[in-house]
C-alpha cells in the first residue's frame, strides 16, 4: 500500500487496515492518550485512543525520527538477544 493512498483515507477506514494489517510494534501512554505504534507494509502509523472515553482520537502516518525514537529508547535489547 502507498502512503498517499492511506493518508487519504477516512480515519475509520485507516484504522481497520492498520488494526487488520499492520504489524504492532509498541504502545506508549501520556496523560491523555493511549498511542499504539504499528507497522504497516513500509511506513509507521501511530493510532491515538483518548482515555476518558476510549474513543478514537486520531490515526496518522509517523515518519518524524525525533518521535520514533521516543518508542525505542526504553527498549531492553538484552531480552530479545538471549533468545536468539
Amino acid at each position: 500500500m502507498r502512503r498517499s493512498y492511506f493518508a487519504d483515507l477516512a480515519k475509520e477506514t485507516k484504522t481497520e487496515l492498520t488494526w487488520n494489517y499492520g504489524e504492532l510494534i509498541t504502545t506508549a501512554e501520556t496523560e491523555d492518550y493511549y498511542i499504539t505504534l504499528f507497522l504497516l507494509d513500509s511506513f509507521y502509523v501511530e493510532i491515538f485512543i483518548d482515555k476518558f472515553n476510549n474513543e478514537l482520537f486520531d490515526i496518522n502516518i509517523q515518519d518524524d525520527n525525533d518521535v520514533l525514537y521516543t518508542y525505542i529508547k526504553e527498549l531492553n535489547l538484552g531480552e530479545l538477544m538471549s533468545k536468539l
